[in-house]
């Protein structure tokens, strides 16, 4: 009897590697996620510095919270920038996909890139960028429509468009929206099965009815699904609202939370967590619903195996009308802010386009932003951080993908939703939360707060509920019966792994690594928060030196961040397409 219980023992403690694989991707997540969610909570019910054992357990943060005035000033504006920029995004992008995938609009292609374009610039830039485009005094666009009403006998000293204001906020939010939209419905305007529209067309109805009773029902669930997704993105939007809001003392949460934390007298940290639970707490909210409408959309499938085949309208002579819209959008969101960035670097003080500013042109800011030691080192750990968040955030998705996908322990789920829960939690709170973590014993003596390394895990945590998705698709794309043929031929479980899955799920990994890398490169907020002297990267740089003052500098850093992002995403193409090879050939 006790050599059959010692038998049974011996077989449960027995190394397992799919039990390793799990105790790591558990860690991973506990490490990244949970720890610091916990210590957030714990703070919030706290006064003081971050601490395990800081003062009294407390409700004064939250009572101080929901009875300021200024908190549901800021609440306010969160919501009803969210809202209207989320609609006004909506709108567009679904216009947009419909004359790509519906009409015969020429040179879709080029559409198409116009509209992917402006996911490249960074926030922190697009902000700055139309601050110079829109201020009221020496604004370009204000003082060309400042010159064109004087024609009309309206003399005006500032004006008529002021950007820092919470409608210019809106419009930033707007512009910025559209891109990733556009991404997550163009694919249902592609594959809508015209016949329905045709038949109700056939039976009388006018083309009013029939968009109203056939094609936005049938659109509903999927621009539902992608409107509530940009609305919790908008929620988090930090870079517009900062650079926009500050000098006009607009507060949204999210800057809310960073002034509180970062410039009160002294830091309020107890408080600023009480913000962030409670903004976790509706992102959270608003995460889940978005989950329920995405599971109820195969409601609406209309596309079978008849022969399906997508017919385009004819737009006659609005063909190029409908073009102009396109390059407008680009116009607004790329050349414009690339423009005025350019010209401002190019001046020891900004001044809006003359003959006399061009006088002034040479390439003394960029001389001296290189010849600074803050430009390399900003440069060094910019490329530090991009590169090992793109590596450990798939390292990490992979291990919670595989768990999810190949194994059958009833965690595997929790591990997953909580990934994806990640997406609700807006990177200001993670910033927070990891401060919370590495600023108090026992955390802090592992010398991660103040290097790059937290940055890393902050980004990564922010990055995790996308790259898990990717990881996820292409497993289930995997047959398990690959991995079982190499295991009864004697590969142990790693070697399978890294001979069998890793080379085919190549293209899906490289593919969330170039995303990883290209978002990480120009990450704002998350590195703001955690910055110090030594772990500075160049966008907070680019931050500081255009609160000083030095626009030009600023500018010049700003150019430079572009080319450098360029730069890495041909790289990172390049690296994709060499990574699809390499998977097909295994």
């Amino acid at each position: 009897m006790r050599d059959g219980t010692w038998h049974r023992w011996r077989q449960a403690l027995k190394w397992r590697p799919e039990a390793v694989i799990l105790a790591l991707a558990a860690i991973a997540v506990i490490w990244l996620l949970v720890v610091p969610m916990i210590l957030l909570f714990l703070n919030s019910l706290r006064t003081g510095p971050p601490s395990f054992f800081g003062g009294p357990w407390t409700l004064r943060n939250y009572i101080v919270a929901f009875t300021h005035d200024f908190f549901y000033g800021a609440l306010a504006n969160t919501v009803i920038y969210s809202a209207v920029a989320t609609l006004g995004s909506l709108v567009t992008a679904a216009i947009f996909a419909w004359l790509v995938e519906r009409t015969d609009m020429p040179f879709r292609g080029a559409a198409w890139i116009a509209i992917l374009l402006p996911i490249a610039m960074p926030g922190v830039i697009f902000a700055l960028t139309w601050m110079l485009l829109l201020m009221p005094e020496i604004g370009m666009i204000n003082v060309a429509l400042r010159w064109f009403l004087e024609f009309f006998g309206l003399h005006l000293e500032r004006g008529p468009l002021d950007i820092q204001s919470l409608w210019g906020i809106i419009f930033l939010g707007w512009l910025r929206g559209v891109s990733t939209i556009f991404l997550m419905i163009v694919g249902v305007f592609r594959m809508m099965d015209p016949s329905l529209e045709e038949a109700a067309s056939l039976a009388g109805a006018s083309p009013r009815r029939v968009f109203r009773r056939i094609t936005l029902p049938l659109l509903a669930p999927a621009l539902f699904a992608a409107g509530i997704y940009s609305f919790v993105d908008s929620m988090d939007s930090f870079e517009g609202p900062l650079v926009l809001g500050l000098a006009a003392g607009i507060f949204v949460l999210s800057t809310l939370i960073y002034f509180t934390t970062r410039f009160t007298v002294p830091f309020d940290y107890g408080l600023g967590a009480a913000y962030s639970v409670f903004f976790m707490a509706i992102m959270t909210f608003l995460t889940v619903f978005y989950l329920r409408m995405i599971r109820r959309a195969e409601r609406f499938a209309v596309i079978t195996g008849k022969g399906f085949r997508p017919t385009r309208y004819k737009l006659g002579k609005w063909r190029y009308a409908a073009l102009g819209l396109f390059a407008l959008y680009f116009i607004l969101t790329i050349l414009a802010p690339i423009l005025v960035l350019v010209w401002a670097s190019l001046l020891p003080y900004y001044v809006v386009p003359s003959f006399e500013a061009l006088k002034m042109v040479s390439l003394d800011s960029y001389v001296t932003i290189i010849q600074n030691p803050r430009f390399t080192r900003g440069l060094i750990n910019t490329l530090i951080i991009a590169i090992a968040t793109g590596t450990l955030t798939m390292l990490v998705a992979f291990l919670i993908s595989w768990v999810t996908v190949r194994t059958k322990y009833r965690t595997r789920f929790v591990l997953d939703g909580l990934t994806f829960v990640s997406f609700a939690i807006p990177g200001i709170v993670v910033a927070l939360a990891l401060v919370f973590v590495y600023l108090q014993p026992p955390f802090r003596y592992f010398g991660i707060y103040g290097t790059v390394w937290i940055i890393v895990l902050g980004l990564a945590t922010q990055y995790l509920a996308f790259t898990t998705r990717a990881t996820n698709a292409g497993l289930l794309q995997i047959h398990k019966e690959l991995e079982e043929a190499a295991l009864i031929a004697g590969a142990s479980r790693f070697r399978t792994l890294w001979r069998i899955t890793v080379r085919l799920l190549v293209a899906s990994l490289v593919a969330g690594w170039v995303w990883v890398v290209a978002h990480a490169t120009r990450a704002f907020g998350i590195p703001l928060v955690l910055s110090g002297r030594e772990n500075e990267v160049l966008s907070v740089w680019l931050w500081l030196r255009w609160t000083d003052g030095f626009i030009p500098e600023a500018s010049a850093i700003g150019v430079m961040l572009i080319l450098i992002t360029a730069v890495m995403g041909v790289a990172a193409r390049q690296l994709l397409a060499r990574g699809q090879l390499s998977g097909t050939r295994a």
